[in-house]
């Protein structure tokens, strides 16, 4: 396991004991050991409950779950059938051409292009269209997204990349021709889950916040009750 986890571990319960502990000696003086930690307790916890909030909504802030990715579909040269049956229509519609306006899809289309190299490096031994994913470049005008039952897929072109021919500096050379076939690769896109372990925490620390809360009325009500039975300005419980 990575020393990482250890050395951060250590840094958060370090700081829990410090600066957590340092209030709870604190109240322990006025209040006892016992109200002193519900207090301290109860404090921290809502303190936590309203960073999750945080958390939970809008771009993940704190622990960040599982973020969106594309996911390989299958791959293949053009004109070769591909395990997917709307493919056989890309790139005509059902197929949608990216919206340049739209932000959401400019994003998922750059990283559909990153994703679907990584798949193409991937999938050469078995299809052969190149030699090496540096033969192809990703055709952005090919680029195309399909929702089909609330699922969104992309499929993209990878055309082979024109090589100069090093004895003909000035390009006049016939024999100059791209290295590979033009290969079409369909991916289906993950929306992840980033808020997840944020929510978790939030609703695990909202139950222990509840239960810390009804503790502090109990203790708070015994303290008082001693308190009048005493009858001074000394609290211990």
């Amino acid at each position: 396991m990575d020393s990482t986890f250890f050395v951060g571990s250590a840094a958060f319960f370090s700081a829990v004991i410090i600066f957590c502990g340092s209030v709870w000696l604190l109240l322990t003086m006025l209040l006892g050991p016992r109200l002193a930690y519900m207090v301290t307790a109860s404090i921290t916890l809502g303190f936590v409950f309203i960073l999750g909030l945080v958390w939970s909504y809008g771009t993940p802030l704190g622990p960040v779950g599982d973020l969106p990715e594309w996911l390989p579909v299958d791959i293949a040269a053009v004109g070769e059938p591909l395990d997917f049956g709307p493919a056989g229509q890309y790139p005509e519609s059902p197929w949608a051409a990216i919206d340049p306006e739209d932000t959401a899809q400019t994003t998922q289309a750059g990283e559909l292009g990153n994703a679907a190299t990584g798949f193409l490096e991937e999938s050469l031994d078995e299809i052969q269209t190149f030699e090496s994913v540096k033969d192809a470049v990703v055709n952005g005008d090919s680029v195309r997204l399909l929702e089909q039952g609330g699922e969104l897929y992309g499929a993209v072109t990878f055309d082979p990349l024109e090589v100069e021919d090093e004895t003909d500096p000035l390009g006049l050379s016939p024999d100059a021709a791209p290295v590979g076939q033009p290969t079409v690769a369909v991916m289906q896109y993950d929306f992840g889950n980033p808020s997840k372990p944020a929510r978790q925490i939030t609703a695990g620390t909202f139950l222990v916040f509840v239960l810390h809360l009804f503790g502090l009325s109990r203790s708070e009500k015994k303290a008082r009750q001693k308190h009048e039975a005493n009858g001074n300005g000394t609290t211990r419980v």
